[in-house]
């Protein structure tokens, strides 16, 4: 069960979509103690729930095989959930729900002003046709920092208006889910379907925005995260990987043909282009980091540095279509790797670090990466889950206890037809 969480890719001429963030127990802060002579009694004041977590927490390597709790994120599939700290963040049709993982209880529930685009219940409560028709139009949080500190960004589709068809983007704290802003986004030119939200990044104080209408990517946008207000928008344009102010995507030419284009995250702005041959597909597969995976009709594939366009790892390196490329959060090294054609990992500069070859000896690679933290990977062979270094390609843990579908410090989330289960890191 790949997870695809921190991107997604997008595949040219024809056009396809196909969607490519951390947790634990919750903690409490002391009550202020009584001082002075004589005695004075005082009222201890609340407990205040604390979610944020520690950011230099390490990777664990091994999770209960018991699930503390289930979140209510629906049937199976790959719910719109992001990690940070001790909470889970749901993105749905109305807004963001913020779950404690030590109690898998709800601690915030943020609505949009606005009337949603899609009047459905709460994910856990959706039928399995609502589920399929909101799948891809609702995007994955987003980790954002503003005023200095970290936040938490969801994008829902609502009607504005006059009947105009739009976005409100929803900013939250990440240490007890309380409301920063919401910003109402207009899109121009009264699309005629129904829009959905594709894409969703942000660095730099800047969030981008990748757009749908009936389910067809259409365009993107950018929000300045400190204000909060729209920089731009472009219709022409779908962002699909970014790196710090620098976003990767295709922009749309003419009717048949279209760029691989790189821009700035802040002004719009074109940085970099590269036309795509005639009668060729290419296809773009972003994992959250610097590096983005170009794919086109041959078996080999290409990295390329979302800055630059620069190509990074040009073909004949090893890298082949059916390789997934991972970045785990916070993590220093892309590893790239599938059953039939084993693993590498290298570095952001295109410098390799290590190599298994296909196959099921001891220094082989035999197995599926199924999530991913800072640098160690959570992979899945056929004698059960097992942890990688991805700096050095040594198997560290020879089980990890489930098999997971999202990682951080604190937990691992495991996708049922029940919900989202919650296994408590044990080390």
């Amino acid at each position: 069960m790949r997870n695809p969480v921190r991107g997604g890719a997008l595949a040219l001429a024809a056009v396809a979509l196909a969607a490519s963030c951390t947790s634990g127990p919750g903690g409490e802060r002391g009550n202020p103690a009584a001082s002075g002579s004589p005695p004075v009694t005082t009222t201890p004041t609340p407990s205040v729930l604390d979610l944020s977590g520690d950011p230099r927490a390490p990777a664990p390597l091994r999770f209960d095989g018991n699930a503390a709790h289930t979140l209510p994120t629906g049937r199976g599939g790959f719910p719109t959930l992001a990690l940070y700290g001790r909470a889970a963040w749901l993105s749905h049709a109305s807004g963001v729900t913020v779950y404690d993982l030590a109690t898998g209880r709800d601690v915030a529930d943020l609505a949009t002003q606005h009337p949603p685009v899609y009047d459905l219940p709460r994910p856990g409560d959706l039928s399995k046709k609502q589920l399929t028709m909101i799948r891809g139009r609702i995007a994955f949080p987003a980790l954002a920092e503003i005023g200095g500190e970290p936040a938490m960004l969801t994008v829902v589709p609502v009607k504005l208006a006059r009947r105009q068809a739009g976005f409100e983007m929803i900013a939250a704290r990440t240490d007890d889910g309380k409301l920063l802003w919401r910003l109402p986004v207009d899109i121009y030119g009264e699309p005629a379907g129904k829009l959905g939200s594709f894409h969703l990044s942000a660095a730099e104080g800047v969030a981008s925005v990748t757009w749908s209408e009936d389910g067809k990517v259409t365009g993107s946008f950018a929000v300045s995260l400190e204000e909060p207000r729209v920089l731009w928008q472009r219709r022409n344009f779908w962002a699909i990987g970014r790196s710090g102010d620098a976003l990767a995507g295709f922009r749309h030419e003419t009717d048949r043909d279209y760029a691989l284009t790189g821009i700035g995250a802040r002004d719009g702005r074109d940085l970099w282009v590269k036309a795509i041959p005639g009668g060729a597909t290419w296809e773009i597969r972003s994992n959250g980091g610097p590096l983005v995976q170009l794919v086109d009709d041959s078996a080999q594939a290409r990295l390329v540095d979302v800055a630059t366009g620069d190509v990074m790892l040009p073909k004949g390196n090893g890298l082949t279509k059916r390789m997934t490329c991972d970045h785990g959060d916070g993590g220093t090294v892309l590893l790239c790797a599938s059953r039939q054609d084993g693993a590498f990992a290298l570095d952001y500069a295109g410098k390799i670090l290590w190599r298994r070859s296909a196959g099921d000896g001891p220094e082989n690679w035999q197995a599926t990466v199924v999530a991913e933290f800072k640098d160690l990977f959570y992979v899945k062979g056929d004698d059960g889950p097992f942890v990688v270094d991805g700096r050095t390609g040594r198997t560290v843990s020879a089980g990890a206890g489930v098999v997971p579908d999202r990682v951080n410090a604190y937990a691992a989330l495991v996708y049922t037809d029940r919900g989202a289960e919650i296994h408590p890191a044990t080390s």
